[in-house]
Formats: C-alpha cells, sequence, structure tokens
C-alpha cells in the first residue's frame, strides 16, 4: 500500500473574492512542504506564461469582453495550465 506522501492529492480552494483563498493556499502550502510533501501552488488563471497573459486581460477594468470571450478565456486558461502542470 503506497504511503500518503507517494500517493498524488489536488486539493483546491473555492470562494468569493476576498475571502481568504489565496492566505489558505499559501499556509496549507507552507505546511504540507514542511511535511515533506513536494508540492505545487497554482492559481486560476495564471501559473503558466499563457495563463498569465490571460489573466491579465481578464481582470484589466478597460477590457470591454463579452461574457461569452470571458468564459473562452478562463476555459483557455484552465487547459493551458492543465497541460503544463497538473
Amino acid at each position: 500500500m503506497a504511503s500518503l506522501k507517494q500517493t498524488p492529492l489536488f486539493i483546491t480552494f473555492e470562494g468569493i473574492d476576498g475571502c481568504g483563498k489565496s492566505t489558505q493556499a499559501v499556509m496549507t502550502f507552507q505546511l504540507l512542504q514542511s511535511l515533506g510533501y513536494k508540492v505545487k501552488l497554482l492559481r486560476e488563471p495564471g501559473s503558466t506564461e499563457v495563463s498569465e497573459k490571460i489573466r491579465d486581460i481578464l481582470l484589466d477594468k478597460k477590457s470591454k469582453i463579452s461574457d461569452i470571450t470571458e468564459l473562452l478565456l478562463y476555459q483557455a486558461a484552465r487547459s493551458e495550465i492543465t497541460a503544463q502542470e497538473i
């Protein structure tokens, strides 16, 4: 039987803007690292070169994009992070 440190886990933090997801994610990342786990801390959208550029577009208050375009950009960023990091 594989030990917990060898079993891949995927942990996500969900919630509304400003509720502390990033804070909790960083704290969990640091705790798991200190316990000897190999961990990656990723954000969505982001965490890859392409996804970070998409994030800039999505968060730019000057961007006037349609709802469908926004949806597709989020999905493109998710596809990129999945292919590159997960």
